[in-house]
């Protein structure tokens, strides 16, 4: 999926180790490049300028659902087993982000929410973004109750477009679809957006799945980085 670009190293996590170990000899880095936020199923976003000195040590393991950067060799990174990991970059400001979007988080529009923080942080233009949406829960599997869907219906004017309603309350949510919509509707080109068509509920021998196997699933790390060519693990 998405193949190589240049100036950037990204990956969508897969069943298997995940140690930090791996994952920076994996983008080339320093363990202590790798940035983890602590998911919370919001829209907070958290922004590392490569202007400020403390801005990545103050980012890591701090609230938030989503994190922004311009600073070459750091490495953005969110942990999912149904959820999705959304991954953006822009190639015209050399910016990129990391995005956990549950439905929790995507009913708070916190994917096009991290685009405006793209605009507002280091001046990207929507239009410029590229979006890769790894792995989750499908609409195969992604059921959801009355409260969902109120809010659902409350929300969104399209969202009998991203959702298949099973009576008793109850409906099937396409969350990519939901966030693909939702990007979109921020200014991201349709054409820019790549969506991995693999449901992690369904498949147990290559994705971890919440819903499938309960607290014992584990996650899976999907990051991105902008290239430092100066940098040294």
């Amino acid at each position: 999926m998405m193949g190589r670009i240049p100036g950037i190293r990204h990956l969508f996590g897969l069943r298997g180790p995940r140690s930090l170990e791996i994952l920076a000899g994996y983008f080339g880095v320093r363990e202590d490049r790798i940035i983890s936020i602590r998911q919370v199923h919001g829209d907070s976003i958290r922004v590392i300028d490569a202007s400020s000195d403390e801005g990545t040590v103050e980012a890591a393991g701090q609230d938030g659902d989503a994190v922004v950067t311009n600073d070459p060799g750091v490495v953005l990174t969110v942990r999912t087993a149904d959820c999705l990991p959304i991954l953006i970059w822009d190639a015209e400001k050399n910016a990129v982000g990391a995005i956990h979007a549950g439905w929790r988080g995507s009913l708070k529009a916190v994917a096009s929410k991290a685009v405006s923080s793209l605009q507002a942080a280091f001046g990207s233009r929507p239009r410029d973004l590229r979006v890769g949406i790894g792995p989750a829960a499908g609409p195969c599997c992604y059921e959801v109750d009355r409260p969902v869907l109120e809010l659902l219906r409350e929300r969104f004017d399209f969202w009998r477009d991203v959702v298949r309603e099973k009576g008793n309350g109850k409906g099937m949510l396409d969350l990519p679809g939901l966030n693909v919509r939702q990007l979109v509707g921020a200014g991201v080109s349709p054409d820019r957006i790549e969506a991995a068509d693999a449901c992690t509920v369904c498949h147990s021998e290559r994705f971890y799945s919440f819903r499938r196997d309960g607290t014992a699933s584990g996650g899976m790390l999907s990051g991105i980085m902008i290239l430092d060519e100066n940098a040294s693990v």
